[in-house]
């Protein structure tokens, strides 16, 4: 089973960060929901792909948010779907966001470079 993590750090308040995070929507490719005040949820189905991928926001307070990706994937191959949709995510959260950094990451080792420099 495929488990990706990241944190954002620099992000706005919660009520801004809301907002911001609505647009997020995947459209016809899943749903958004708030599951309450401070976490949310993006349910994934690639179109290249039978396995469903979870994705869930948490607004950490502090100016952070938690990002974690899982999924049915195997994670022998790297989980490429999985760390895909992360990739995808954090690329658009980085659009949403341009003031964020990436603060950790669990699918690369040792020091993570500046989200501006990693593009």
């Amino acid at each position: 089973m495929a488990r990706l993590e990241a944190i954002l750090t620099g992000v706005p308040g919660d009520r801004e960060l809301r907002l911001v995070l609505e647009l997020l929507d995947p459209g016809n490719a899943g749903t958004f929901t708030w599951l309450d005040q401070r976490n949310a949820s993006l349910a994934l189905m690639p179109s290249s792909a039978a396995v469903p991928v979870q994705v869930l926001l948490e607004l950490k307070g502090r100016g952070e948010l938690g990002v974690l990706v899982t999924s049915r994937e195997g994670m022998g191959r790297g989980a490429p779907l999985s760390r895909g949709v992360l990739e995808q995510l954090l690329e658009r959260l980085h659009q949403l966001l341009p003031e964020s950094g990436l603060r950790y990451r669990s699918d690369r080792d040792g020091p993570l470079e500046p989200m501006a420099a990693s593009r």
